[in-house]
């Protein structure tokens, strides 16, 4: 299996995951116990390790990249 490949596998697990995860946490109420002061930072959180990790695959994807004019 190509690379590519793989990696559509692992998104679409990982994603099918993510929602039954947030639909039972809906579903059993998972989240009633946790304050709105504790939920949003961890969702914060969450979302900017996120990000740092896309940013840093888009920088680790032009840093590879054969035509990029800074690469030795």
């Amino acid at each position: 299996m190509s690379e590519d490949g793989r990696n559509s596998v692992y998104l679409w697990i990982g994603s099918l995951a993510l929602f039954g995860a947030f639909w039972a946490s809906l579903h059993f109420n998972l989240f009633d116990g946790i304050s709105d002061t504790w939920l949003w930072p961890i969702v914060m959180v969450l979302v900017a390790i996120n990000v740092a990790q896309t940013i840093w695959g888009f920088w680790q994807r032009r840093a590879s990249n054969p035509d990029n004019p800074n690469r030795n």
